[in-house]
């Protein structure tokens, strides 16, 4: 045990002692409250403020850890060494399919094997959706979760205030509460200054990939839960580009060898059917799982704003608190609208994007089947750089500028609920 930690046990523990119904009788009932009231003061301060070094020692202790885990990151070595197992599996998959029937009583069949080869490439989507950029967006993520915490600890400690006495030996006061919110909104101060020095590096590191985003498309890309997937998105992208360009290397190195040059040419397709499989996953997940869920948020909400509006008719008495009630509905009602306008949107731009992507697609395998020179393999991948660059500049995500930080707010609660982190 630390010497903070034996004194703070012992200075506790002697102020239970004091405390105790009978210890020290040979002192005056007047004495003994007056040195337990001042021992406890005492304890209490030099409690909170060993409170206070224990919480900066984790936090330093949480600091220490994110580096470490910073440290750890996958480079792009490990990327391609646990890519391309999968990636060669998928291709393989992909030359037999042709040959396959389409339907089949008994064996193999095309439909079998196009499950097989999703999987792969659902597969090969999550080891390339890896990047260090993902630790600045989460860290994000868990600073406004925290404000969140915090902001409600902040409506409870101003509720207690209400009937927190002047003084009192074993109650929180009203300072006591007052030095509580005020240091709960220091921590959301600092929370949020952290979060604005985060977004500078986020932006910063996401168009290192391609990703170009002013600062409110950068807000709405960090409040809605779509823009998980367009991060995700935009480091596949970049991984990608970055297989490809090794590719590229090899296929320069293979010369005439063109067994060799057709297979890194045929993984080339595979990327591309990797990123097409995410746009896939993207465009289901709006339409199957947010969307119906943003429908059935509103479908609650004016069935509870009807009911509002009932009370006030039938209860004028509590109008104040039912307009409050009424006017929160509202705004859910219309942040809601909003993000369901942006979650269309957004999946317009991804289903368009995925229909010029599976264009490049069939072109690249054609190539592929026909091709009879190596030579002119290498300038196709060359030239796919290219390609690459065109699609991920499709995936910008559209410009909706929220109507007002409480709107903002509004929006990253909805968020919560998609996420499920929140209930309904």
């Amino acid at each position: 045990m630390t010497h903070d930690s034996t004194r703070l046990l012992g200075a506790l523990t002697l102020g239970l002692l004091i405390l105790t119904p009978g210890a020290g009788a040979e002192t005056t009932d007047s004495t003994a409250a007056g040195a337990s009231a001042d021992l406890w003061s005492q304890t209490r301060e030099q409690a909170t403020d060993w409170w206070r070094q224990s919480r900066d020692l984790a936090d330093q202790a949480l600091r220490d850890a994110r580096g470490l885990l910073e440290s750890q990151e996958p480079d792009f070595n490990h990327i391609w060494q646990r890519a391309m197992p999968t990636l060669n599996q998928a291709l393989e998959l992909e030359e037999r399919h042709r040959s396959l029937p389409e339907n089949a009583w008994f064996g193999l069949d095309q439909k079998a094997n196009q499950a097989e080869i999703d999987a792969l490439l659902n597969e090969a989507v999550s080891i390339l959706s890896v990047s260090p950029t993902l630790k600045y967006r989460d860290r994000i993520q868990v600073l406004h979760e925290q404000i969140v915490q915090w902001r409600a600890e902040i409506a409870d400690h101003r509720q207690q205030r209400v009937t927190a006495p002047t003084e009192s030996t074993f109650k929180k006061t009203v300072a006591d509460y007052d030095a509580l919110i005020a240091a709960r909104e220091a921590d959301i101060q600092r929370a949020t200054q952290e979060i604005d020095a985060l977004k500078g590096e986020f932006a910063q590191s996401l168009r290192a990939i391609g990703l170009k985003l002013e600062g409110e498309q950068l807000d709405l890309l960090l409040a809605t839960v779509v823009g998980d997937n367009l991060v995700d998105l935009g480091i596949l992208f970049d991984n990608v580009k970055s297989i490809t360009l090794q590719l590229e290397a090899l296929l320069e190195q293979s010369g005439e060898d063109l067994q060799s040059a057709r297979r890194y040419y045929g993984l080339y397709v595979v990327l591309l059917k990797s990123l097409d499989r995410m746009h896939v996953q993207i465009e289901e997940a709006i339409d199957e799982r947010y969307l119906p869920q943003i429908d059935d948020i509103v479908d609650q909400t004016r069935t509870l704003a009807a009911d509002t509006e009932r009370l006030l008719r039938e209860a004028p008495d509590r109008r104040a608190l039912l307009e409050g009630n009424l006017q929160a509905q509202q705004l859910t009602l219309q942040a809601a609208g909003f993000y369901r306008q942006y979650l269309v949107d957004q999946a317009a731009q991804v289903r368009q994007a995925r229909q010029e992507l599976e264009k490049d697609i069939a072109a690249a395998w054609n190539t592929y089947e026909t091709v009879r020179v190596s030579g002119e393999l290498v300038g196709l991948v060359r030239s796919s750089q290219l390609l690459l660059e065109g699609l991920m500049n499709r995936q910008a995500p559209a410009l909706r500028p929220f109507e007002s930080l409480e709107m903002q707010r509004e929006i990253q609660k909805l968020t919560r609920q998609l996420r499920g982190e929140v209930s309904g």
